[in-house]
């Protein structure tokens, strides 16, 4: 049995929900035809660069990443189940465990940014996002600090702007 699912799970049975919401998975940035023209000929530009240093993987590696990148970042967001439970976080059918999270932060900036950061403890320090949509953030806190410990006044990494202001 999967325990990381909410359907058919004994774990439910004693995991009261203790706030709830829906959300998008994540935030999709409107591109214009002008951001394709521009990211077209950048990428171009680099293939260019490949074939003339005579690199044809540097110039594969381009080609595929620009199509991967099409790929993924051209479909809508799903809207996910989010909620806050006694014993841990279900996003979707997704369950971290309170002792699984090392911490957690809100990043809040009115009309441009709600989410909820986890840092889970795994090897990797993985990094989960979660949208607050119109979640108060304040109830959200009032909930996580009591079970888990929080980084007070992070805000998002120079790779997160990086990648809002170029829209990717």
């Amino acid at each position: 049995m999967d325990t990381n699912t909410t359907e058919n799970n004994p774990i439910n049975e004693h995991n009261k929900t203790l706030l709830n919401w829906k959300a998008p998975e994540f935030i999709s940035h409107a591109k214009s035809g002008r951001w394709f023209v521009i990211a077209g000929i950048v990428v171009a530009m680099l293939i260019a660069y490949a074939i003339y240093t005579r690199s044809a993987s540097m110039a594969i590696v381009f080609t595929m990443l620009a199509g991967v990148y099409y790929l993924t970042h051209n479909q809508q967001p799903k809207v996910i189940d989010i909620k806050i439970t006694q014993l841990g976080i279900f996003v979707d059918k997704t369950f971290y465990p309170y002792n699984m999270i090392n911490s957690f932060w809100i990043i809040y900036h009115p009309l441009l940014i709600h989410t909820l950061n986890l840092k889970l403890g795994d090897k990797t320090s993985t990094k989960v996002v979660i949208q607050l949509d119109s979640q108060n953030p304040v109830k959200v806190r009032k909930f996580l600090a009591k079970e888990i410990p929080e980084i007070e006044g992070k805000e998002e990494s120079f790779l997160d702007l990086f990648t809002k202001i170029l829209r990717l």
